[in-house]
């Protein structure tokens, strides 16, 4: 039996069946004849799974041998081309699955950036982007003021990086931004030139869930102000105010801050927060950029956004790292900002070397001048004298920087209503206590662009001004809050 085929055994089992079921013998002869047409069909299915087995195997084999005939072939020829060619080949087969020349973001351009907004988890080396890379950038190129909002600042080392100026308490940071949201509308009614403030806004979640309790507590509205603040100032650089706040995620939400916000800041995500962006917006890149970001052997990456096309960059600090850690990875390309002595934000107190300073009654080493305005210098500066001072100092202008002004300035006037409204958005209720924060940032987007009173509660609300009903009483009033707080 051994020796049969398959085909063999499978007849005979049909044989046996057909004896058992239709002949005339005793039912011990129909047994015998099943239990025989049982063996034959077990036997030809053991039969057909071991060839089976046997033709695989045999694939396999010849495969094997074609792949070194090919192997062999392709050995030949490569002998047959010059020296040159040939190190090209051995370079192009040595190269990782995504070429080094994959097209990424100049980190020369950051020095005239807008404002900025960093998402990561921790250990991404948010603060070390930051602090060590960009700001020292930009301080270099141009005459600035810093100042670092951290409500966990005693866990850095913001001194040892070179950052005197650094408020903690979250009273403190709340006033800071309001002083700031002063500042920029002193600026918008100057034709004055004025030095950079560059504002370090660290643990923003932090920040608002401190406000958020707040507000629970004594009834007040002071998150949703900040909110508000907070999204005026990331569009606030044609007024030489730089705001670069972090966050935990690669979503605007989160801080409170709706989708539109991203069309106003730079938005640059680092490892985690890079591959969830990345795979929300895989059909915005390409495959070798998606396969940058989500290599296994480069634990830290950078992907910017926003108002930026979406490209990828190298991390310019811990991007050499073949493994990722929390802590005890030593940054590289970092240095400390460019101390400029300039004091004009009334919080804080800026510990500098070498420079006399005085107390105000409040103990801030600060002298006040003008409204706005105050100084180190104990005999104040002439405008000529810091005029001269900001002329030596100053970069060349840009050949192009009035084209890039009026685009800046022109901002999204010429959007249609609807494209700021969020994917998938359902109208909201506003028969409410309060509104949500990506409701106020959607409403604060359309009155922005100038969009009717009508049309945005209608986008917003879902309501409709015929009948004056009690929902549209109640979408009126917070328009008319809205835009009350925006003027």
């Amino acid at each position: 039996m051994d020796n049969k085929s398959p085909l063999i055994c499978l007849i005979g089992s049909a044989g046996c069946l057909l004896i058992a079921l239709h002949g005339k013998q005793s039912p011990t002869g129909a047994m015998a004849a099943s239990l025989g047409g049982v063996i034959l069909a077990q036997t030809a299915m053991n039969k057909a799974s071991e060839r089976f087995i046997d033709d695989e195997v045999n694939v396999i084999l010849r495969n094997a041998e074609i792949s070194k005939f090919e192997l062999a072939a392709q050995a030949e020829l490569a002998a047959l081309l010059p020296e040159e060619a040939q190190a090209e080949i051995i370079d192009v087969q040595a190269t990782e699955t995504i070429p080094e020349n994959t097209d990424k973001y100049n980190w020369e351009q950051i020095v005239d950036e807008n404002c900025l907004l960093i998402g990561g988890e921790p250990g991404s080396a948010k603060t070390s982007v930051a602090a060590g890379y960009i700001v020292p950038k930009i301080s270099q190129a141009y005459s600035s003021e810093i100042i670092v909002l951290d409500s966990h600042a005693k866990k850095n080392d913001w001194q040892g990086m070179g950052y005197h100026r650094v408020i903690n308490d979250y009273e403190q940071i709340y006033e800071c931004l309001l002083w700031l949201d002063e500042e920029r509308e002193r600026r918008r009614n100057s034709e004055e030139n004025h030095h950079l403030i560059i504002c370090i806004f660290d643990e923003i979640n932090d920040m608002w869930s401190y406000l958020e309790r707040y507000d629970k507590q004594n009834k007040t509205k002071r998150l949703s102000n900040a909110q508000l603040i907070l999204q005026t100032l990331l569009n606030c650089r044609k007024f030489d105010i730089l705001i670069i706040g972090m966050m935990q995620s690669h979503l605007c939400e989160d801080i409170g801050l709706s989708g539109a916000i991203r069309r106003q800041a730079m938005i640059l995500l680092l490892n985690g927060a890079a591959r969830e962006e990345a795979g929300r917006n895989k059909k915005k890149l390409t495959h070798q950029q998606y396969n940058y970001l989500t290599d296994k052997k480069r634990p830290y990456c950078c992907l910017i956004t926003g108002y930026q096309t979406m490209q990828i960059a190298d991390h310019p600090t811990h991007g050499h790292y073949t493994t990722f850690a929390k802590k005890g990875k030593t940054p590289e390309n970092v240095s400390k900002p460019k101390n400029w002595n300039i004091v004009t934000i009334p919080f804080a107190k800026n510990y500098i070397s070498n420079v006399e300073q005085n107390n105000d009654s409040n103990g801030n080493n600060i002298i006040h001048t003008e409204t706005g305005i105050f100084d180190l210098n104990k005999e104040g500066v002439r405008d000529e004298d810091e005029g001269e001072d900001e002329s030596e100092t100053s970069p060349t202008p840009h050949p192009k920087a009035q084209e890039l002004e009026d685009i800046l300035s022109k901002g999204c006037s010429d959007l249609s209503p609807l494209a700021l409204i969020p994917d998938n958005w359902s109208p909201v209720s506003p028969k409410v206590d309060s509104l949500g924060a990506e409701v106020r940032g959607v409403m604060v987007s359309l009155i922005n662009i100038n969009t009717p009173k009508e049309e945005t509660i209608k986008l917003v609300f879902g309501c409709s001004k015929s009948g004056k009903s009690k929902s549209w009483k109640a979408a009126s009033y917070w328009y008319d809050e809205v835009k009350s707080q925006i003027s």
